[in-house]
């Protein structure tokens, strides 16, 4: 964990810029997905300049959705409204990004007559890598992190870290802890702020009676997951049969993958799956509905998208369209001529 990878002092003053992991991380993503985009977008002899615009569009959408996605979910973390804004401390979810970024650019190849599966499948496997990155931004910030692992192969983070935080809390209230959630935080024990003297006296008190557990390293095994899709997305040019297969697969695989990576976090509340257990209430079958295990919201999320996913796979195999054939390549915009310059007329001598 390394929340704060230079403070940078400005000369002349006695403010210090600070670089956050988590921001960086986030940024080297951002770039590398840009990267491998116009890369693809070149070798099937398209204008990368498409990809460039893309960018901007995916960079303000995707912040914004991927911000207000962990705003309603997590919306007793903010008791200011510029806490709102502090992106750079951590707060971002990939399902929100992705789907208002996916809005975004699919209204902008609609304005500008692009076929939109065929762009998409190019910029696939770029959101892709551009996951990795954010998972190690997550690692260094410390958030998205796992449950208790049983095994021993676990991580054990430093004290005043998000996870142990968590854990501590935990702790605390098995122990009677007068208001143990938001106790630690309340004494300044956050990675964000020092440790005042009270919040010492607790700590060493809690390294005598208990030690933080180790837990699955689930940012890593997030960033593993994103770099095999990452291959096999880019992979899979090579026999796509139908353009849009490409960015189906990714909704598909990462909606598998990610209901499987929820299994060994311990960083969301667990709700109901969907609306089963109410329509189950409704028809009377209490005792089926009080047996379902709960899920987290990304785990509902994470079936939607893998139910898109299939859908979209299916109606592609079934589409006779040319236009979406593996073969056909969207004509490259012609060049604007240019007007000539105007000669003057020659003198007649």
């Amino acid at each position: 964990m390394r929340q704060v990878l230079l403070r940078i002092p400005i000369p002349g003053t006695e403010q210090v810029l600070t670089l956050y992991g988590y921001g960086a991380m986030m940024c080297l993503g951002f770039l590398a997905a840009i990267l491998v985009a116009a890369h693809l977008a070149k070798r099937q002899k398209q204008p990368p300049d498409v990809v460039y615009n893309i960018a901007l569009l995916c960079f303000f959408g995707g912040i914004l959705g991927a911000r207000l996605f962990f705003v309603v979910q997590y919306s007793g973390q903010f008791p200011h409204l510029l806490d709102l804004v502090k992106i750079w401390e951590g707060g971002l979810t990939f399902y929100g990004g992705f789907l208002l970024a996916v809005l975004a650019v699919a209204s902008y190849l609609v304005a500008t007559g692009r076929p939109i599966l065929y762009w998409l499948d190019i910029l696939a496997p770029g959101v892709a890598l551009g996951e990795g990155f954010g998972r190690v931004g997550c690692f260094l910030n410390g958030c998205c992190y796992g449950d208790v692992c049983p095994t021993g192969w676990g991580l054990a983070w430093p004290v005043g870290s998000i996870p142990w935080q968590h854990y501590a809390e935990q702790f605390l209230a098995s122990a009677g802890w007068p208001s143990a959630p938001g106790a630690l935080a309340a004494l300044g024990m956050t990675p964000a702020q020092p440790a005042g003297a009270a919040a010492g006296a607790l700590a060493g008190s809690l390294a005598a009676a208990w030690h933080a557990p180790a837990i699955y390293p689930a940012q890593l095994l997030s960033l593993v997951n994103a770099a095999l899709l990452t291959l096999v997305l880019y992979t899979m040019w090579r026999w796509k049969r139908r353009h849009g297969q490409i960015i189906f697969a990714l909704i598909l695989l990462y909606g598998v993958s990610r209901f499987l990576l929820e299994i060994l976090r311990a960083d969301e509340a667990a709700v109901y799956l969907l609306g089963l257990p109410t329509l189950l209430e409704a028809l009377g079958m209490h005792a089926t509905a009080a047996r379902l295990p709960g899920m987290t919201i990304s785990q509902n999320v994470a079936i939607g998208m893998a139910v898109a996913g299939v859908v979209g796979l299916v109606l592609l195999a079934r589409s006779r369209r040319p236009t979406l054939q593996a073969d056909y390549v969207p004509p490259a915009p012609a060049p604007e001529d240019s007007p000539e310059p105007k000669r003057g007329k020659r003198r007649e001598r």
